[in-house]
């Protein structure tokens, strides 16, 4: 019996490679294919399907409501949901939208052709038993058949129960200047209402990972208050994993300061694996970008990989402050060089691991008794894989993603986010990212003030006159009366009083920039941006000029001009 499907994902990749899988397991042609819930409901009228295989996060409609709607027609085509997260929840949420099936995309060859006889039982077996497992089904190219190793006994996605989340949050960020002088890295505010650190427990959440560890050193007080128990995130939780702060501690033989990214893995490593989880996901909590986890961990299992390294393509001129990585056609990597001052490559470490369990217990240990090392997982454990000949591989992340290590990147993501289109969106409601938030009234732009490109937020005020161009306010701004800012980040409840002038500046908390100041200029002449940046607290006095550049220390009273400081 001939049998007509659609296919609804919003991965041009996978639909490519479904198609694919039909053509070579059943020779059926697939009828068509949507890239929405809503182009799914019209492919629905028009096709007539009698199967429609439906990804659940898609943007707009998400697939639980098309399978909603799709599933009241009359005579309607049975609904199979495709999703990387097998769990209850997902499982319970597509049969209560009337779903007929459903299937883990890592477990698609295995699990969806049994179910389509079973749903289908008058559809033509292939009278021929294939000589190889069922196709794998990937989500993007794969240049080299599947990798088989019978040691290996799991295969395909891993439930989240088998995973456990380190989030490296303890470096002390000193690039970044008087950002960091009363705060840790991943606590640094972002865009206004986040910090740095909302992005990877974000992403967690988003990907279905729900057991978090957040491992800090450096002044972790902010990060201690804005993380909590967890509850903006849905991470208040006990016996279902949640998030779980740990910090640096003695016992009772001598224990060391945290010395190295690995060092500070392996001081934490009994709760690390503790419950004997399967993977071990290490993450930076000071990058910004959106990234789905479950591709990743979906990619380390089907290549039956020690170490899994995500990496981004960036410019030459950007590569020497990364890790970057040598690799073959299967991705397999060949060689890794950590900051290298002549780079060979491209590719670049983003500081995102996958570790088998046993893989990382071993290779920490053996790194703590070796003399010479860093004790750092880019220098020393890396390296060491990759030489040894274990089975470590490159996962390509193709989306927006930087480290805002320095004030200029740090500036520049933010000039990113007011492109227009920006290059990086905040406002994608299929993934929320998610924060501590304080009660604040609406922003007020009063009659006569100026706002052009501008990310603003609650009880923000702009006063008559004032202008405010290509900046970021955070919570509780005031922007006086003619006041001026321009390509500029402020954070929460700084003031810029009357007639001063901001420009390409970074203005920390509670800052009060006095009337008529001047804190920074534009003048590019030698390409760099030249950011000028103010600590906590500092009060500026009245006709004061903070030249560009300029970096001030926090609690500071200036009442004249400061001595030439450059910032970092």
């Amino acid at each position: 019996m001939p049998v007509r499907i659609l296919i609804v994902d919003d991965n041009r990749r996978f639909i490519a490679s479904a198609e694919r899988f039909f053509a070579d397991e059943l020779g059926v042609t697939v009828v068509g294919s949507a890239l929405s819930g809503a182009e799914a409901l019209d492919q629905v009228a028009r096709l007539n399907p009698d199967l429609v295989l439906m990804d659940v996060a898609m943007p707009g409609m998400d697939g639980l409501e098309s399978t909603q709607r799709i599933k009241a027609r009359t005579n309607a085509p049975l609904v199979i949901i495709l999703t990387f997260y097998d769990t209850p929840k997902y499982r319970q949420a597509a049969y209560q939208a009337g779903a007929d099936g459903f299937v883990p995309k890592a477990d698609f060859g295995e699990q969806l052709l049994p179910l389509i006889f079973t749903l289908l039982p008058d559809l033509n077996k292939p009278d021929r038993q294939p000589d190889l497992p069922a196709t794998r089904l990937h989500t993007r190219p794969i240049e080299a058949p599947p990798i088989k190793r019978t040691a290996y006994t799991k295969n395909g996605w891993l439930s989240s129960q088998q995973v456990r989340t380190v989030i490296m949050a303890g470096g002390d960020g000193t690039r970044l200047g008087v950002l960091t002088a009363r705060r840790a890295k991943p606590a640094v505010p972002f865009a206004g209402k986040y910090r740095i650190i909302d992005f990877a427990l974000s992403n967690c959440v988003n990907s279905g990972l729900f057991d978090l560890m957040v491992l800090t050193q450096y002044l972790p007080h902010s990060l201690n208050a804005h993380i909590g128990v967890g509850r903006p995130w849905d991470l208040d939780r006990g016996f279902t994993g949640g998030i779980r702060m740990l910090h640096p501690f003695r016992e009772r033989e001598h224990t060391d300061w945290q010395s190295g990214t690995a060092n500070a893995v392996l001081q934490n490593l009994s709760f690390i694996t503790d419950n004997d989880p399967a993977l071990v996901l290490v993450l930076a909590g000071d990058h910004v970008y959106h990234m789905n986890y479950g591709p990743l961990l979906a990619f380390h299992a089907e290549h039956q990989a020690d170490l899994t390294i995500a990496a981004t393509d960036v410019s030459i001129e950007d590569a020497p402050r990364f890790g970057v990585l040598a690799t073959d056609g299967e991705q397999r990597v060949l060689a890794f060089q950590e900051k290298p001052q002549r780079p060979t490559s491209t590719l670049a470490s983003m500081g995102i691991y996958v570790f088998s369990r046993k893989v990382l217990e071993h290779c920490l240990h053996e790194d703590h008794l070796t003399p010479d090392s860093s004790h750092d997982f880019g220098k020393d454990i890396i390296p060491r894989l990759v030489g040894s000949g274990q089975r470590v591989f490159a996962y390509r992340h193709e989306g927006y993603w930087m480290d805002v290590g320095t004030i200029d990147t740090y500036w520049r993501v933010h000039m990113d986010l007011l492109r227009h289109p920006p290059a990086f969106k905040l406002n994608d409601r299929s993934w929320v990212i998610r924060t501590h938030s304080e009660e604040r009234p609406p922003m007020l732009i009063e009659a006569g003030a100026s706002a052009q490109a501008c990310l603003i937020t609650d009880g923000v005020v702009i006063a008559p006159g004032a202008v405010v161009e290509r900046s970021i306010l955070s919570p509780g701004v005031y922007i006086g009366p003619g006041a001026i800012v321009r390509d500029s980040i402020v954070f929460t409840d700084s003031y810029v009083e009357a007639g001063a002038h901001v420009e390409r500046a970074i203005i920390d908390k509670n800052v009060i920039v006095g009337p008529n100041a001047c804190v920074g200029r534009r003048d590019d002449a030698d390409g760099s941006p030249g950011i000028t940046t103010i600590g906590k607290n500092v009060q500026i006095a009245a006709g004061l000029t903070i030249d560009r550049g300029m970096s001030i220390s926090p609690d500071v009273y200036l009442e004249q001009e400061p001595l030439l400081w450059p910032s970092p």
